[in-house]
């Protein structure tokens, strides 16, 4: 799969006039999804709103949450080939972290990489990596918070209702070989 983030046709090199191809795998680190959020920063105009919004839209973000389950739910044989893990039976709940701003608006935060938590920050949650569909449902599960902020603490881009509801309706950009 291929994704061309600004949307643009992209020829065969991997470049395109207007932006650049990326794979799953480049967006698996947050590098490229971090680079978008940096230049909406540094110019905050629309094409790079909406270039930010359509790499989000196909990548998956760090989520400071509490997690918890059931022992009865747990394999405690774990898998071999990580000893930490073990895979549940049923169901697992993931509790985002959510915190009221000055402004009187709950937020949410989610990270575009990992490196990018603090830990001072995180108030003994666990990163829980998560696709950005998942986020917002976790999002809309809380009727009090209708924000996300990438990178709190260090970049602070709010997604409020409007830019989620826009970036609910772009189109994934990956595309199958």
């Amino acid at each position: 799969m291929k994704a061309n983030v600004n949307g643009s046709s992209g020829n065969s090199n991997g470049s395109s006039a207007k932006g650049f191809t990326v794979t799953p795998e480049m967006l698996a680190s947050g590098e490229v999804l971090c680079g978008f959020v940096v230049r909406f920063i540094n110019n905050r105009n629309k094409e790079n709103m909406f270039s930010l919004l359509s790499c989000l839209k196909d990548s998956n973000l760090f989520v400071p949450a509490n997690v918890t389950a059931n022992a009865e739910n747990i394999n405690m044989e774990g898998n071999k080939a990580n000893s930490v893990m073990f895979p549940a039976k049923s169901s697992i709940i993931i509790k985002p972290q959510f915190y009221k701003g000055a402004d009187g608006f709950v937020y949410m935060p989610v990270y575009t990489r990992k490196e990018n938590a603090r830990q001072e920050y995180l108030k003994g949650a666990s990163l829980v990596n998560m696709p950005y569909e998942n986020c917002l449902e976790l999002l809309e599960a809380n009727k009090d918070c209708t924000r996300l902020v990438l990178d709190p603490h260090l970049y602070n881009v709010i997604l409020d209702e409007d830019l989620i509801r826009i970036s609910k309706k772009l189109p994934s950009r990956l595309k199958r070989n």
